[in-house]
């Protein structure tokens, strides 16, 4: 897939389309727990931060794992990203946090599962979708 510039910035069409898989499913997730009331709430802030740690976890691992190019051009982790390690790293953790937030709250694991599947299929499947239209378009 390509990119395409906005002002310095060089933005993949990958994130682009991540970013909107991920707006689909937040608003399905709602949809779907409409009726939950301060549940919602609940899930939808422990999802979020659950994503975030993931996401800067996998983006500064690079600290920890390219230790010797930040420290030659520190300037250089805005660049590079955590790789395979990264993603493991910051998916394991994200993955911790989920857990520790399901086992503080006192809502069912069965709730914590149908949002958890919804919102991971919805994703799945908006990804595929968007990608589908973006390589028919181009």
């Amino acid at each position: 897939m390509g990119a395409f510039m906005i002002g310095p910035l060089l933005v993949k069409y990958e994130w682009v389309l991540v970013l909107l898989s991920g707006i689909v499913s937040y608003f399905t997730i709602v949809q779907v727990l409409r009726d939950s009331g301060d549940y919602k709430k609940v899930f939808l802030n422990v999802i979020l931060n659950s994503v975030l740690i993931g996401f800067f976890t996998y983006k500064f691992s690079s600290i920890l794992f390219q230790t010797g190019n930040i420290l030659s051009s520190p300037i250089a982790f805005l660049y590079f990203t955590g790789g395979r390690k990264g993603i493991i790293l910051g998916a394991f953790l994200a993955l911790i946090y989920l857990i520790l937030a399901i086992k503080k709250d006192n809502y069912p694991l069965k709730k914590w599962i149908h949002g958890i599947v919804y919102g991971s299929v919805t994703f799945m499947l908006s990804y595929w979708l968007f990608r589908t239209l973006l390589i028919l378009l181009f």
